[in-house]
């Protein structure tokens, strides 16, 4: 497939990128480019223009300061899961970013790029010739969601390795526009809007990745399943970060919502209780509760609710011996 005709821009830096956001709405953001790219041959996404951040180099940086772990939005995937510390200490992270695709993608697809990655349908992504066999669905620019069966909203389903892995993490991410950055949290920036995923203002980029150190201390994991064990996005996707000092869990869903999921009911739950097999096969029912679960992929909702229990149970299983 060819990829449509656009405009390149390569800026020199981060305010002059963000300057051609604001001025150039149409215009989508390349970092690695094995979403975008693959979108855009599809036709799901045709931008006007495209702007690489491939020059930008001081965006690519996994070190440690103030108490803090920073890892720069363009840094590869390879980069990260092989970084000492992060291997040693942040294993949930490492886990996911090794997850990701292929060895290939985890060449050239970035930190950042794999946290702002589109929402994921059977009906959105696929070819224009194989859409073209019924009206568009709204995320591609018409108006009905052919999985929820009605008209202006998108039920289509945030699929990324990455985010579930930070957000137990307590991850932060630097957002950068022309007129400065600010630091949030990471949760903040998933819309749950499947048509539109980011919450970004309009010119803002996505610059930094900020863990704090206080999560090494803690035992973390990260699990997927998916139909092969490369290239494929995951079917289900579940970390879970845990500390037997502080009696405190996290846990995060992936593919399962339009938004990556910290599931909080259950958190609660496990708050202050012994890490033991009984508790952990009480989990099931409440994580179930947790996600709005939607056929928008071919595997069946009765199908990915049974993963989801299993996934989390053996994640807090490992967890149990780790700690």
């Amino acid at each position: 497939m060819r990829l449509p005709k656009f405009d390149y821009r390569q800026p020199e830096s981060i305010q002059e990128a963000c300057a051609i956001l604001l001025d150039q709405p149409d215009a989508k953001v390349l970092a690695g480019g094995t979403d975008l790219l693959v979108n855009m041959k599809h036709r799901v996404e045709t931008p006007s223009m495209i702007v690489s951040l491939k020059g930008l180099r001081d965006l690519d940086y996994v070190r440690k300061a103030n108490g803090m772990v920073r890892i720069g939005a363009l840094t590869r995937l390879k980069k990260v899961y092989n970084d000492p510390f992060v291997a040693k200490k942040l294993p949930a992270l490492a886990a996911a970013a090794s997850s990701v695709g292929s060895y290939h993608h985890q060449t050239m697809g970035t930190l950042g790029g794999n946290l702002c990655q589109q929402t994921r349908c059977k009906y959105f992504n696929q070819s224009k010739w194989w859409r073209s066999a019924r009206p568009l669905c709204f995320k591609a620019g018409g108006d009905p969601c052919h999985v929820a069966k009605k008209d202006q909203v998108c039920y289509s389903t945030y699929c990324g390795d990455v985010a579930p892995a930070l957000l137990v993490l307590n991850a932060e991410v630097v957002l950068s526009g022309r007129e400065g950055s600010k630091q949030v949290p990471l949760e903040s920036i998933f819309s749950g809007v499947g048509k539109t995923p980011l919450n970004l203002e309009p010119g803002q980029i996505l610059t930094e990745i900020v863990i704090p150190e206080q999560s090494a201390d803690g035992f973390s994991t990260y699990k997927k399943i998916a139909n092969r064990g490369s290239i494929d996005f995951p079917i289900v996707g579940a970390a879970v970060w845990t500390s037997a000092s502080t009696g405190e869990s996290r846990i995060a869903l992936t593919a399962v919502d339009r938004k990556p999921v910290r599931t909080r009911q259950l958190e609660d739950f496990l708050k202050g209780l012994e890490l033991n097999e009984e508790t952990i096969q009480g989990v099931d029912g409440l994580v179930a509760k947790e996600t709005q679960l939607m056929m928008s992929s071919i595997d069946s909702i009765s199908y990915k609710r049974k993963l989801m229990g299993q996934l989390v149970k053996s994640a807090l299983s490992e967890a149990m011996g780790g700690r």
